[in-house]
């Protein structure tokens, strides 16, 4: 019996226009009703989940959220950080001295700092797909150097933001050994992800369950994305979107529809409902 079921957002929670779609809301309060837990597990940070949380209700006693793909987990009716996991300044400067070799943009975060990290800020300006991501995450986008971090910093994650055919050509130059460092996802074709090794939604899904008195057979994750295998994998079952990445669907235990075609809700009416 499935007793905690863990969604992503983008490409899957919500529609192209990112929207919860009526169906949807509906399937998640009927499971709720039923005492099934909701969790939202993406690799947004809090600000770009919270809409989310309070259109659906998920900010209640022993309500949980996991955000930036695993390095935070948060109760959200009191804010506590259950665990929360940062890159090291020592590794956000050499991943910076990397990229800034490529055209990409490069940014940073945490639950309250959003980071574009340039050489002078006087001088550089802010593109409009980082604006958009501004947007999308709903924090304000401020512009330092990397002299500007420090030890408390404790940021989450290190971004790599462009359009397909950079992110193409970043991706095949990342040396070898930053695969075995770090956690390193294509989670979208215009951004890469960089965070702590052995951090991803399936480990952080992993503690959260085990947290909440779960284990993984009573654990459905639905996802769309490169950065939802390991918590596909993870549970104990994975549903994949119908417009997920074709590896994903290679570990698919089902297949629901797509985000543009209530796809959480369908997966709530054959595999939750009985």
């Amino acid at each position: 019996m499935i007793k905690l079921v863990a969604i992503d957002i983008d490409g899957t929670l919500v529609n192209e226009e990112k929207v919860v779609t009526p169906k949807v809301h509906q399937a998640i309060q009927t499971a709720i009703d039923q005492g099934v837990k909701i969790v939202l597990c993406t690799g947004r940070p809090m600000e770009g989940i919270r809409p989310y949380l309070e259109e659906l209700g998920l900010q209640n006693e022993e309500d949980y959220v996991i955000s930036h793909n695993g390095a935070c987990i948060t109760r959200t009716d009191s804010h506590e950080v259950v665990e929360e996991v940062p890159l090291q300044l020592a590794d956000l400067r050499e991943l910076y001295e990397f990229g800034k070799n490529f055209p990409a943009d490069i940014c940073t975060l945490n639950e309250e700092d959003f980071l574009l990290l340039v050489e002078d800020p006087q001088t550089a300006s802010i593109s409009k797909r980082m604006s958009d991501e501004s947007d999308t995450v709903n924090m304000k986008l401020d512009l330092v150097t990397i002299d500007d971090l420090n030890e408390h910093s404790q940021l989450l994650k290190l971004l790599y933001v462009g359009a397909k055919e950079e992110l193409d050509v970043i991706e095949a130059a990342i040396p070898a050994d930053y695969r075995d460092r770090f956690y390193i996802v294509r989670s979208q074709d215009f951004l890469i992800e960089v965070m702590v090794k052995g951090i991803n939604k399936g480990t952080a899904l992993e503690k959260l369950a085990k947290h909440l008195g779960f284990t993984m057979d009573e654990v459905m994750a639905i996802g769309d994305g490169e950065n939802d295998y390991e918590m596909i994998h993870a549970a104990g079952l994975g549903v994949v979107m119908a417009n997920g990445t074709k590896r994903l669907l290679t570990i698919a235990n089902q297949v629901t529809l797509s985000n543009q075609e209530d796809g959480v809700a369908h997966a709530f009416e054959k595999w939750i409902f009985r």
